[in-house]
């Protein structure tokens, strides 16, 4: 028992460096998107909580009061989960980036276009200046644009297959009934979406990366890719957001609001901003800091819409509750 609290509180420790070293990369890369990551802070702790309470007092005054009393008395609990939230994601988000660039890399050397399949450029913890080290401008040179194409497709590949296995587990019942496992699959069905989706939504236009491999590989117009990719990952955010978050609600803290405003706060900011909301810097290049504007107006919408405080969400968590 003392040895899982000491392993609980290394965590929490350990997630709370990554939660400042995360902020001071944010600080660095732009003072605009630092300032954006702030006003959403402010309105997760302060404006939506508010928002939501008067909603929710003006159809049920009755309970509501003791709700809130609860919710403030488990602030502590929720910074906790933070930590352990980010120590979870920051792990999975270097397991799957790990696997997207063996992805590429091993499938360049089943192609014949590269040697050593670990010989790949190891980028930073956070995620960025990863590359499998393929020589893609050699391969369009030789006219194997087919072959950029596959391995530039595998990398992708390796997610969507990820996606499907993580939303098959997250049905299985041993998996519900183990909350902490559910937390784990969750997260990596998140990160290993929206690194896709936001390589179609922001990316499909530019001349590198895996897109633009495929689209100079094949010779084909980014639209096909940008338009089925965006209305595929739609369909993906509705089922992450409108079906698997509440069910998270009801497994994994069911009766924990400030945990369930912590979530979808997290997932959010991840999906949002992390990822699609950054690409606003790449300002004045049409249409990818589009993309971006409208990933940070969905960093402040996509909250309130799957607020736990929702009623569709409510009754979603009731009905995902084990009896």
């Amino acid at each position: 028992m003392i040895l899982h609290r000491i392993l609980i509180w290394i965590s929490v420790a350990l997630g709370l460096f990554l939660l400042f070293a995360i902020s001071v990369e944010f600080l660095e890369m732009s003072l605009f998107i630092s300032l954006i990551g702030g006003i959403f802070l402010f309105y997760m702790i302060f404006i939506l909580p508010r928002l939501d309470y008067r909603i929710f007092t003006s159809s049920h005054p009755p309970g509501a009061e003791k709700q809130k009393q609860d919710a403030l008395g488990r602030y502590r609990s929720a910074i906790i989960f933070l930590a352990l939230t980010i120590l979870t994601f920051v792990i999975l988000h270097l397991a799957v980036l790990v696997m997207h660039e063996f992805s590429h890399s091993f499938f360049a050397c089943l192609l014949g276009a590269k040697q050593d399949p670990l010989h790949i450029i190891y980028g930073s913890w956070i995620g960025s200046h990863w590359d499998e080290n393929v020589d893609y401008t050699s391969l369009f040179s030789a006219g194997l644009g087919h072959t950029a194409a596959a391995i530039a497709f595998a990398g992708p590949l390796s997610n969507i297959v990820l996606f499907f296995v993580t939303v098959g587990l997250l049905s299985v019942r041993a998996v519900k009934n183990h909350p902490w496992i559910y937390h784990c699959i969750y997260w990596a069905m998140v990160i290993t979406f929206v690194m896709i989706f936001e390589y179609v939504f922001t990316r499909s236009f530019i001349a590198h990366d895996d897109f633009g491999n495929i689209n100079h590989g094949l010779g084909i117009t980014p639209w096909p890719i940008f338009i089925a990719g965006t209305v595929l990952g739609l369909i993906g955010l509705w089922y992450i957001l409108g079906k698997k978050t509440p069910e998270y609600y009801a497994i994994v803290v069911p009766k924990q609001i400030p945990h369930q405003y912590v979530l979808i706060g997290t997932v959010s900011f991840v999906i949002f901003l992390f990822y699609i909301g950054t690409s606003i810097l790449a300002y004045p290049e049409i249409p990818r800091w589009w993309c971006g504007l409208a990933g940070i107006i969905a960093l402040f919408i996509a909250p309130f819409l799957v607020s736990p405080y929702r009623r569709w969400v409510r009754n979603a968590i009731k009905g995902d509750l084990p009896p």
